[in-house]
């Protein structure tokens, strides 16, 4: 099968609502380069790293879709490795497709909402508002909040960091904001959350969750913002025909084993 890659990207901009989502400068959504202009196959990864742009040439697509695009460092010239990787690019026709908070916020195909979902909270509502949307969603859960963290560590098939303020209570009020939401933490608390669910923060965090008597777990800024690309590619695979490959490059795999 081969689709006009206008054809995915019109119907991702559509699906995603990009023109209605305001979002940092430099995650700059949408397709950030353009192939030849047919796609045959998808790839699709968190980031836009060298190692993913190489392993989608691998699999023998032509179209990869990100959660981190390619720009968060701002312009640059166009040297080294960031010329190596635009090359990579051009030399195998590949397109790349990059979608931020768009895809953290979607109903059905966000982060935040399919971590929910994983993690087996019953989903009550939105929370965290910012610009006219809700950057995170709310829920409960039926056990206790070790079991919650138990749950996050099976959803993201990963360790994860619990600080637990009555671990063998109800988590209460859950407010859940996959990514780097961090710095949320407060607001979230402000927002009536017991519990607070995010992939990764600052240290001042850990000990504001303990003065604040709320339970706060980082699943981890990766394993947490997996969720919406996977989504994502079944979507376009089943829409289109279109073989898709999930490349599974967490933090671990930019460092080499040490013997």
């Amino acid at each position: 099968m081969i689709c006009p890659l206008q054809t995915i990207v019109s119907f991702l901009n559509d699906e995603l609502k990009l023109g209605e989502i305001q979002d940092y400068p430099n995650a700059f959504n949408g397709l950030q380069i353009e192939n030849a202009g047919e796609i045959s196959s998808i790839a699709t990864a968190v980031d836009a790293s060298e190692r993913a742009m190489r392993e989608a040439v691998d699999h023998g697509a032509d179209l990869l879709i990100v959660h981190h695009g390619l720009y968060w460092s701002g312009l640059r010239p166009v040297t080294g490795a960031w010329k190596r990787k635009l090359q990579l690019a051009m030399d195998h026709n590949l397109a790349v497709y990059s979608v931020h908070l768009p895809l953290d916020i979607h109903p059905t195909l966000g982060n935040n909402v399919l971590l929910a979902k994983a993690c087996g909270i019953s989903i009550t509502g939105g929370a965290l508002p910012s610009k006219g949307h809700d950057m995170g969603i709310r829920g409960t859960f039926p056990g206790t909040a070790a079991e919650l963290a138990a749950a996050v560590a099976q959803a993201v098939n990963a360790p994860v960091e619990s600080y637990l303020h009555l671990p063998h209570d109800t988590p209460g009020d859950i407010i859940v904001c996959s990514g780097g939401a961090g710095g949320d933490l407060e607001e979230a608390v402000l927002e009536g959350a017991q519990t607070y669910i995010t992939g990764e923060g600052a240290h001042w965090n850990i000990p504001m969750a303990e003065e604040l008597g709320v339970n706060l777990i980082f699943g981890g800024h990766y394993a947490t913002e997996t969720f919406g690309v996977r989504a994502l590619g079944r979507l376009l695979s089943e829409r289109f025909g279109l073989p898709c490959s999930d490349l599974d490059i967490p933090p671990s795999r930019y460092s080499a084993p040490i013997a």
